[in-house]
């Protein structure tokens, strides 16, 4: 269920400061799944990140996926900020809970999440709301992430550039390749493997890449209506992405009913299993619970069988049986 974007008529590359700010506060809520090298925020920091963390999870609120210049500054994207009406500013803070932009939905969804109060401030009292959000910026900007920002972004710096060198000189499709093994060149354009199934058409609204340091393992599509498609991806490509067929090969070959039919028996009926001296391969045998020496002459086959003694039974194993036993041991 891959992501298809056609239309690569206009496709730039960006260094933004605030993107990279929502993938550190994004990494820094899920240490687990992000291997990131961050200092430690201070407790009254902490807390703020708590409040307002909402806006930096897998869906991601609109400033931090709002590209405005090619390497802007981070004081002058908060100026950008700063300039909108607190209204505005409001509904694209709830762009995570309510897409849409509905107050009503975001409401239920908050309160159902334990974040209605931050959502009711957005709501009912945006000049306040967006004002904490704004000094929230800044604290965690100058006490937490400022000082990395002058390290990484000559790396994102020179990501951007050689995007810039590889799209004038293969084109947009090969280009974009580069960005991550996820994304591959198809049809009009290129898809990008995802848990989704979507159509993104960017001849008129276009498509900035953005390099991140810290959005690793993810690779983040931003669609904000009447905005420019934004593509946050590893600064460093990640390993490459087994393809859909070879990983169905392999999901088949472990729901091989002789797999499966081996799997039920080895967990449900009793057995020994031993190893034939003259091919090495492994067979079936009875296991009895007396002595060789304490069978009565004549003593063959299962219990309760004429002339037999106390033992316990395993039965041979049937020539399909054998078949299955083979092709299960002996398969990749």
């Amino acid at each position: 269920m891959p992501v298809a974007v056609v239309g690569l008529s206009s496709v730039s590359a960006a260094v933004s400061p605030l993107s990279e700010l929502g993938s550190a506060l994004h990494a820094v809520g899920d240490p687990g799944h992000h291997a990131v090298d961050l200092p430690a925020p201070s407790a009254a920091l902490r807390r703020s990140m708590r409040t307002w963390a909402f806006t930096t999870r897998a869906i991601r609120a609109t400033p931090f996926v709002t590209i405005w210049g090619a390497d802007d500054a981070f004081d002058a994207q908060l100026d950008q900020l700063r300039a909108l009406p607190p209204h505005r500013l409001a509904a694209q803070l709830l762009r995570p809970i309510s897409p849409a932009g509905d107050p009503a939905a975001a409401l239920r969804f908050a309160r159902a999440r334990g974040v209605g109060e931050r959502v009711e401030a957005l709501v009912e009292r945006p000049g306040p709301a967006v004002a904490e959000f704004l000094e929230f910026l800044v604290e965690s900007w100058e006490t937490w992430f400022g000082a990395r920002w002058p390290l990484v972004r000559p790396v994102l710096a020179a990501r951007a550039r050689r995007f810039a060198h590889d799209l004038a000189a293969v084109g947009p499709a090969a280009a974009l390749t580069t960005l991550d093994p996820s994304v591959t060149a198809g049809g009009a354009g290129i898809q990008i493997a995802k848990i989704q199934s979507r159509r993104h058409d960017v001849s008129r609204r276009g498509l900035v890449v953005v390099p991140s340091t810290l959005i690793h393992p993810h690779l983040y599509v931003a669609d904000v209506p009447g905005r420019p498609l934004v593509l946050i991806h590893p600064a460093t490509p990640g390993p490459p992405v087994v393809p859909a067929r070879d990983l169905l090969r392999r999901l088949e070959a472990l729901a091989n009913p002789g797999r499966l039919e081996m799997a039920r028996a080895i967990a449900t009926e009793p057995r020994t299993a031993v190893r034939s001296p003259s091919s090495g391969t492994s067979t079936r045998r009875w296991s009895t619970a007396t002595s060789a020496r304490s069978r009565r002459p004549g003593s063959r086959g299962p219990p309760g069988a004429a002339g037999s003694s106390s033992t316990s039974w395993t039965r041979p194993p049937s020539r399909r049986s054998a078949a299955t036993w083979s092709s299960c041991c002996s398969a990749d």
